[in-house]
């Protein structure tokens, strides 16, 4: 067993990214109070996962060999297989992702989108609660992929953490990916550093709302401020007297 080129370069610059989006969204949103200026920072880490899950569901179809959902072994009697040998701690490798980080994987993708279907507009009181369930069970997800990451490293004594970083797992040669696509990492790397400055850089701090890049579209972020704020209502009172 050799370590082989499993990820290419777009893989990982996706997966740091992603992992980066909602890392920041989660402790934003967990810790900060809803009324702290940061707050609104949340909602612009959400949509930037947002934004990395559509890059992955584009990944998924004409990826690399391993970045494709038909590589996904999420096939129910696969799962439980791979869940109750990981209790017996005889699971086995798997040169991209095994049953259990592909299945995480997924639900961190549909869980994104579902937190951000509840967390733009005014969906009242029901729809907020429902927007911290989701959120919780994101990091519930999250802790779980973190804490499967942690037990294969025990387990098969190979750092894959790591792998997102240099690109290679053990495996056999035939396993192996044939090019860890430079060029296309590049491109994906400015194309998506270049979209997340714009969606930063379209954000507009007084009125709360912000500009989603190459969309045309604009989102309020929370409620807007009163135009003249508490002196102005107080100074409409004492006139009103």
């Amino acid at each position: 067993m050799n370590k082989i080129l499993v990820w290419d370069i777009p893989a990982r610059i996706f997966h740091w990214i992603f992992a980066g989006s909602i890392v920041a969204a989660l402790a934003i949103g967990l810790l900060v109070d809803e009324d702290h200026p940061l707050f609104r920072a949340h909602m612009l880490f959400g949509i930037v996962a947002l934004f990395m899950v559509v890059i992955r569901l584009i990944m998924g179809v004409v990826g690399s060999r391993y970045s494709r959902f038909s590589s996904y072994p999420i096939r129910p009697s696969e799962v439980v297989r791979y869940m109750a040998d990981a209790v017996t701690s005889k699971t086995k490798l798997f040169a991209g992702n095994n049953p259990g980080s592909a299945l995480a994987a997924l639900m961190m993708f549909a869980l994104v989108i579902a937190l951000f279907v509840t967390g733009v507009g005014s969906g009242g009181e029901d729809v907020g609660e429902l927007h911290g369930a989701l959120a919780w069970a994101l990091a519930a997800v999250v802790a779980l992929h973190i804490a499967g990451l942690a037990w294969h490293t025990i387990r098969h004594r190979e750092n894959i953490s790591l792998a997102m970083v240099t690109g290679r797992k053990t495996g056999v040669p035939e396993d192996a990916i044939r090019s860890s696509h430079p060029l296309w990492g590049a491109v994906m790397l400015v194309f998506c550093g270049l979209w997340i400055a714009a969606l930063f850089g379209g954000y507009n701090a007084l009125t709360g709302a912000v500009k989603i890049p190459l969309t045309g579209a604009t989102l309020q972020l929370g409620e807007q401020e009163s135009e003249h704020g508490e002196g102005g209502e107080g100074e409409e009172e004492r006139d009103d007297d």
